[in-house]
C-alpha cells in the first residue's frame, strides 16, 4: 500500500495480534481508504483519547483524520480538539503562571522546600489574601505575592541568569551553611557577591535579588566548570539522565597508567548498592601537555556521585587531580582562572543541551 507523506497520520493494528510489534505508521494513502482488514485507530493527543476510525468494510479519512485537499489547517483542527477536550485555550500570559514555591524560590526569598513552610506558616499572601497551599498557581507577571506584608517584585524572577564558573578546590556546591561540607562552608555561590551587589545597584527598588544556586554538584576536593543559574527548569533538564548529556574529565593521576590500568578503568566499576556496572562513555591518555605524563580524559553520562574516583581506584590507582572540562556542548574557556566565572550568551545555553555538539576527546 503506497502512501504519501501528508498531514494526517493514524496508527494500524493488524487485527489477529494487536501487539506492540504489528504496530506501524501509515501514511495517507492516495484513495484516503484502507482494506477491511486493517484497523485504524487515531490518538487524540489532546484529549487523551484513542479512537476506533475504522468502518465495517473499508473506511475513508475524514477531514478529522488530515485528509488531503481538506482546506484545514493543522492548527484548525487542534483549535477543535481543545474545545471539545475542554482543554484552556494559551494565552502569552501562560509561561508567567507557575507555582506559588516556585515563584518565591526564584525569588530568593528561600528555597521550595523553606517557601513551603512560609506558605503554611501564612507569610505569603496573594493579592491581598493570605494563601496556605504550597501549591497554588500564580501569575507572575500579574499577581501582587507578598511576604510578611511587604511586596516582592517580579524582576528577580522573571529575568534568568546563567553562569559558567572554574570551581576552586575547597568550595562546596550548596546554598545552605550547614558546616557538614568541611570546607569552612566556603560556597560557590559566595563567589557571587560581587554581581549581587551590582544587580541590587542596578534595580535598587526590587526587595530581593534571583536566588542563584549550582547546576549539579562537585565534591569539596574537585575543581572545574560548574554553572550557576536562578532558572530551576533549565537546571533539571542539565542534570536530568533523559537529557543524555555527558561530562568530560581531566585526571591527573599519581602514576602514567598502562595498558591494562586503562583497560580496566574503560570497563568501569561495580556500584553495590545498585549492584550495577557502571561503565565510562571513554578512557583515554592525555597527552595534550608533554610535561604532564600521569594526565588522562575520562567521559561519563551517569553522573554518580563520586563515579570518576570509583573509575580510577577500580584499577588500582589513585586521583591527584579531578577538573571537570565539560558537559554537553559546553567547554570551559581555557583562560577562565579559579574562582572565576563568564555569564553565558543564548546560544551557549542553547548549546549546552546539544548532546551531538562536543563528544570528542
Amino acid at each position: 500500500m503506497v502512501g504519501l507523506p501528508l498531514r494526517g497520520w493514524v496508527t494500524a493494528f493488524e487485527p489477529q495480534t494487536k501487539s506492540h510489534a504489528a504496530v506501524w505508521r501509515h501514511a495517507i494513502p492516495k484513495s484516503g481508504r484502507y482494506p477491511a482488514h486493517i484497523q485504524l485507530y487515531r490518538y487524540n493527543k489532546y484529549s487523551s483519547v484513542v479512537q476506533c476510525v475504522s468502518g465495517q468494510d473499508e473506511h475513508r479519512l475524514s477531514d478529522n483524520d488530515g485528509q488531503r485537499g481538506t482546506g484545514r489547517s493543522s492548527a484548525s483542527i487542534r483549535r477543535k480538539h481543545q474545545r471539545k477536550s475542554g482543554a484552556r485555550k494559551h494565552s502569552p500570559d501562560d509561561v508567567n503562571v507557575i507555582r506559588l514555591n516556585k515563584a518565591l524560590a526564584s525569588m530568593g526569598l528561600a528555597s521550595r522546600r523553606g517557601a513551603d513552610e512560609l506558605i503554611i506558616q501564612g507569610k505569603i499572601s496573594v493579592n491581598g489574601a493570605m494563601v496556605s497551599t504550597p501549591g497554588v498557581m500564580v501569575n507572575i507577571a500579574k499577581d501582587e505575592i507578598q511576604y510578611d506584608g511587604k511586596v516582592m517584585t517580579k524582576t528577580a524572577v522573571t529575568n534568568k541568569y546563567y553562569f559558567a564558573m572554574n570551581k576552586p578546590k575547597g568550595y562546596i556546591c550548596t546554598n545552605a551553611k550547614d558546616g557538614q561540607g568541611g570546607s569552612g562552608d566556603r560556597l560557590v555561590v559566595d563567589l557571587f557577591d560581587g554581581w549581587v551587589s551590582a544587580w541590587k545597584r542596578k534595580h535598587p527598588k526590587s526587595s530581593l535579588v534571583p536566588r542563584l544556586f549550582t547546576v549539579g554538584r562537585l565534591d569539596v576536593q574537585s575543581v572545574g566548570l560548574i554553572f550557576v543559574t536562578n532558572d530551576g527548569d533549565w537546571a533539571h533538564a542539565v542534570q536530568h539522565p533523559s537529557s543524555g548529556l555527558t561530562k568530560e574529565y581531566s585526571v591527573t593521576l599519581n602514576k602514567r597508567p598502562g595498558k591494562v590500568e586503562l583497560e580496566k578503568m574503560s570497563k568501569g566499576y561495580l556500584d553495590k548498592q545498585a549492584n550495577i556496572q557502571i561503565v565510562p562513555v571513554a578512557v583515554a591518555l592525555d597527552d595534550s601537555d608533554s610535561s604532564k605524563k600521569n594526565r588522562i580524559r575520562v567521559i561519563v553520562s551517569e553522573g554518580r556521585n563520586r563515579e570518576v574516583r570509583n573509575i580510577v581506584e577500580a584499577a588500582g590507582l589513585e586521583v591527584k587531580v579531578l577538573r571537570r572540562i565539560r558537559v554537553g556542548g559546553y567547554r570551559i574557556p581555557r583562560d577562565l582562572a579559579f574562582g572565576k566565572y563568564v555569564e553565558l550568551k543564548p546560544h551557549e545555553v542553547r548549546r549546552i543541551l546539544n548532546i551531538g555538539a562536543d563528544r570528542s576527546m
